[in-house]
Parts: structure tokens; sequence; C-alpha cells
């Protein structure tokens, strides 16, 4: 039997399904660790998933919102979020898929990141913007997760390169296309910078020097 034929596009669908559903999946393990039942859970799920993109798309004026235009994942979502619930094999399951997930949870952020930087260009945004709104597509869920449970955002704390590695990557990609690099090309330079930056960080250490008044064991791990 043939194989179907497998397009960038499909390989870019694919990749995209599996970093909603791993920010989703933070954000139901967040839920749990504060006691949430399935309402809250489901809800930071979400927000998790889709909140950096509603917060572009609101800035921008850009609609459907992403989550409207892609409503399937909510569907997913919510299967997924009903025995993590009330299952305990299938909590224990998840947890260690996340656990295991860091490279997914890598190409995530990179996949927003470079979304949103495009998205904020195709509506003529200046440069600086297009970063920010690319940064901010990528970030931003997580921090609206943590202020709903009432946590100062790992975000704002010193630890791994994330926000950093987010601006890097979407400064390649910027940058790229300004030196009439194809889009697809310059995309794929911003992915590889953040995925890299991120690898580098969780397994190496790196990180930007922390404040002068930071005590080094109050670092966090992004």
């Amino acid at each position: 039997m043939a194989l179907p034929h497998i397009t960038s596009e499909l390989v870019l669908t694919v990749l995209e399904a599996c970093a909603v559903i791993a920010s989703a999946i933070a954000g139901m393990i967040v839920a749990s660790h504060k006691g949430m039942d399935l309402v809250g859970a489901y809800a930071l799920a979400c927000l998790n998933a889709f909140g950096g993109g509603t917060v572009r798309d609101l800035m921008l004026d850009n609609r459907p919102f992403y989550w409207m235009a892609h409503w399937p994942y909510l569907v997913a979502i919510a299967a997924i979020c009903v025995p993590f619930v009330y299952n305990a094999s299938m909590y224990r399951m998840t947890h260690e898929v996340h656990r295991r997930s860091v490279k997914v949870d890598a190409l995530g952020l990179a996949l927003f990141t470079i979304t949103g930087s495009g998205i904020a260009l195709e509506h003529d945004a200046p440069l600086v913007v297009a970063l920010l709104m690319g940064v901010l597509t990528g970030t931003a869920g997580g921090m609206l997760r943590d202020v709903v449970v009432n946590e100062i955002p790992d975000l704002f704390r010193p630890g791994g390169l994330y926000a950093t590695a987010a601006l890097a990557g979407a400064a390649v990609f910027v940058a790229g296309l300004e030196q009439a690099m194809a889009y697809t090309p310059a995309a794929a330079l911003g992915v590889a910078t953040i995925i890299l930056l991120r690898l580098l960080s969780l397994r190496l250490g790196v990180s930007i020097p922390a404040p002068h008044w930071v005590d080094p064991e109050e670092r966090v791990e992004h």
C-alpha cells in the first residue's frame, strides 16, 4: 500500500497540534497542583494553550481568533482533560508524558513565537512590534495561567532562557525577511534558534545574569 504524500504543511500541522496539546497539559498539571476541579483544569488548559495567541489577535485586531478557527483543539483538550481529572492512571501517565516533553515545549514556544511575528508583519506592524508580538504569542499563555492561580509568573523570575530565546528567534526570523530571505527558510532559522537556546538553557543551565538583588538559590527553571 502506498504511503500518503507527506507535505511540509502536514508536518507543520502535526507539530502545531503537539505544541497545543503539550501547552494544554501543562495548564492541567498546574490546575491539579492548585486543587481545581474539571472546569478549572479545562480553563487553565485552554488559557495556557491559546492565551498568547488571543492577546496577540486582540492587539492586532486579527479575526477569527486562533482557537475559533481551530475549534477541534477545544474538543481534543476536553477529551484529555476529563480522564485527567477523574482517572488516576491517566493523571500519572499525563504527568510522565509532560515530564518527557521538553523538546515539544521548546518546539511549541518556537512555533507560537514565529507565527505571532509573522501575523504581526502581515498586519504591517513595525519590526519592533512584530518582535514583541512573537514573544507575546509564545509566552503570554503561561503568564496568564500563573496570574489566574495567583502566582508571580515564572516568566518574570530569574531562570532559564524562555522569553529571551523567543525574542532571539523572532529577531532572526524578522532579520531574515528584511534581508530578502524567503519566508520558509527564515521561519525555519527562527524556530531552530529558539529550540537551540531553550534546550541549551535546560540541559546546560545557560541563562542571562540574574539581578543583583536575587539570591542564586531562588532562581527557577522555566
